[in-house]
């Protein structure tokens, strides 16, 4: 069967995809992880409209997006530390287990008709501290899973379901939402976090990261890792330019609901399309990663996708027909999905395997910290101005950054793709 599949992926175009696929435990690891993000995505989806229901505020919207992601500056570095210092299938474990809990309450207190904005915040909030933990050692997972040879397909595999999810999960929202509230679209995702802890409990570690044990103090092992990532002349750029992109582009995203219904005056069903049409460019952006395979140039396409993601941003909130936003969202979706794929694939290529987990963690801090914070601030000030105007701003910011950085991508293009010394 699973020679069948490989063949069958070779002919396809994705000859790369099976060879990865041939590794047990990343076979099982994806079985987990695809129903596992689906139901993130109908949660985040959930959360967001339940808290402009709540609310219609836009400074909600973003208040609560910056509750589920902001943890991350506190927490994100010791769950680096721990990814390099512990078993990370455990960790791992202990993450999802947490989730599952988590949307048990969401689920009782909607159901129940006892939630509220601030027990909404609350628990967005503990999914926050939770994916904190879980974010580092997913993405230090792979290493341990595929040798290294077959590291970039396995991460492009890995978030293209990320991403696929990206447009079925508002396409499930769309249909739970109007069915049964977000007390149902919450329901779902026990079951779908419960195939995750499965997945993680099934898999065994066939390949070793060959990290080596943190010698320090638990803080002095975190500082350490901030001090490498931002001392790398190729990792260093890439952290700030991933930031730059989480809070002057990808703001748009999160505050999606707000904008739907201000803007554009729609309804659940409205937004859940919106939303849908981002995933549609995110998942063709996942598809063209996977059949590049592990090609040079990546370090290009995570500076075009800054460009291009800029222009989208623009264009939706200053052409205001919904038709064009579609089109624009999809593009956006498309160069955040190849984006943030390309940024990771060089990351870990050029990253030290004793640094691997820390620094990772700080990739995962940024890439949900910044579109959090980006959110909060836009959305506050269109309560006041309307959301238009921050958006323009901050597209415009992007643009002018990602040019600049583009201008000197020889430069970042040869401390990044040439292999990493380890002590």
């Amino acid at each position: 069967m699973i020679s069948f599949l490989v063949r069958a992926l070779a002919f396809a175009g994705f000859g790369a995809v099976g060879e990865v696929m041939r590794h047990r435990s990343f076979r099982i690891y994806l079985i987990g992880h695809i129903p596992n993000v689906v139901g993130t995505w109908v949660v985040r989806i959930s959360i967001s409209w339940l808290a402009w229901e709540l609310t219609k505020s836009g400074f909600w919207v973003g208040a609560v997006a910056a509750a589920d992601a902001l943890p991350v500056l506190l927490f994100g570095p010791v769950g680096g530390v721990l990814a390099d210092r512990m078993d990370r299938r455990k960790i791992a474990m202990a993450t999802q287990a947490s989730l599952v809990v988590i949307s048990i309450f969401l689920a009782v207190f909607t159901f129940a008709g006892l939630m509220t904005i601030w027990l909404l915040l609350a628990m967005a909030l503990a999914r926050g501290v939770t994916f904190s933990f879980w974010q580092p050692v997913r993405l230090a997972l792979m290493p341990n899973l595929v040798p290294r040879s077959e590291i970039s397909t396995a991460i492009a595999l890995n978030s293209s379901t990320f991403n696929a999810a990206q447009f079925v999960g508002p396409a499930l929202a769309a249909v739970l939402l109007p069915l049964g509230g977000p007390g149902l679209a919450f329901f779902v995702n026990i079951f779908a976090g419960g195939a995750m802890v499965w997945a993680l409990a099934s898999i065994d570690v066939p390949f070793q990261a060959g990290s080596k044990a943190a010698r320090g103090t638990f803080l002095g092992d975190a500082l350490a890792g901030i001090r490498y990532g931002a001392s790398h002349p190729g990792i260093g750029p890439m952290l700030l330019l991933l930031f730059a992109l989480g809070t002057m582009i990808r703001p748009l995203t999160e505050l999606l609901s707000a904008l739907a219904g201000s803007v554009f005056l729609l309804d659940v069903t409205g937004f859940s399309i919106m939303a849908s049409s981002i995933g549609i460019g995110a998942m063709a952006g996942a598809i063209w990663m996977l059949r590049r395979g592990n090609k040079d140039g990546i370090t290009e396409i995570a500076l075009l996708s800054g460009l291009i993601g800029g222009t989208a941003a623009f264009l939706i909130v200053n052409v205001i027909w919904l038709p064009f936003a579609m089109v624009c969202l999809a593009a956006l979706g498309f160069s955040m999905t190849s984006g943030g794929i390309a940024t990771q694939q060089v990351v870990q290529f050029a990253v030290a395997d004793e640094m691997r987990g820390r620094v990772l963690g700080l990739f995962g801090m940024i890439f949900r910290s910044g579109p959090a914070l980006g959110a909060l601030a836009m959305g506050r000030i269109g309560d006041a101005v309307g959301l238009g105007w921050p958006v323009t701003v901050g597209s415009l910011v992007g643009l002018a950054i990602y040019t600049y950085a583009y201008a000197r991508r020889a430069r970042l293009r040869a401390a990044l793709e040439t292999e990493p010394a380890s002590d």
